[in-house]
């Protein structure tokens, strides 16, 4: 499907995972795809279920290996089975992705809150520093990445913390509005039409990612959406 999504021109493509069953796997086989592919390559993350320290860690490797083309995206859906043992309230996400987006940076952290504590004082890791840092830092200067917010508040937490916006796309819906350098993103079903994702864009940008389950629904998403989509006024004499 990889393979294809680049003879169909995309400049992507995108990994899903669960992290219920485990830690790690949806980075680990974009970083394992970014090897075999030149273009960008995202995974959709399940955030909450485990350190925000580890997510980290996670998308900085997998950022080196691909040589700084690893795009993220988050989904807050941590449920009481989380092996993190989790709170599914406002306040964990809020924690989560404040200490995620400051170990991203690369700066020296600290941080103390009702959930989180960075250093962690277990006893375990003594003697500890007072802040630590994330080693390795990513390829990139900024690692994209999109919340996808299906509340107002999740939206504007990932604009308050400069991460971009996603959410599902909707007939008549909008491209969530950007955040700094992020467009916004669309969620989109496998038989999206280009018509109706530039409607979306109005007159701004916006990032689509297209839904396929196999190589010939990657094929047909591309003969429909790539050249419509890059050139959207094509002209007619082109064809003659």
């Amino acid at each position: 499907m990889a393979v294809q999504a680049v003879a169909s021109s995309f400049d992507a493509v995108w990994v899903g995972e669960s992290r219920a069953e485990g830690v790690g796997a949806g980075l680990a086989a974009a970083a394992m795809l970014g090897q075999a592919v030149p273009i960008r390559v995202g995974a959709v993350v399940d955030a909450g279920l485990y350190h925000p320290l580890h997510l980290a860690e996670d998308i900085a490797v997998a950022d080196l290996t691909m040589q700084g083309r690893s795009e993220v995206l988050l989904r807050l859906t941590t449920s009481p089975s989380s092996r993190y043992g989790a709170s599914t309230e406002p306040g964990w996400f809020d924690e989560h992705l404040h200490v995620l987006a400051a170990a991203l940076t690369g700066a020296h952290i600290q941080w103390t809150g009702e959930h989180l504590r960075v250093p962690a004082r277990l006893e375990a890791n003594q003697p500890a520093p007072s802040r630590l840092a994330l080693n390795p830092r990513p390829g990139q200067p900024a690692v994209p990445i999109w919340i996808e917010a299906s509340e107002t508040w999740i939206d504007d937490l990932a604009r308050q913390l400069g991460f971009g916006v996603a959410a599902r796309w909707t007939r008549g819906g909008s491209v969530p509005a950007a955040t700094g350098r992020w467009p916004g993103m669309l969620l989109c079903p496998p038989n999206v039409n280009a018509t109706d994702l530039l409607i979306a864009a109005g007159d701004g940008a916006g990032y689509f990612m297209v839904e396929a389950r196999t190589p010939d629904e990657v094929s047909s998403a591309g003969r429909r959406l790539a050249g419509p989509l890059r050139m959207p006024e094509f002209p007619e004499w082109i064809s003659d």
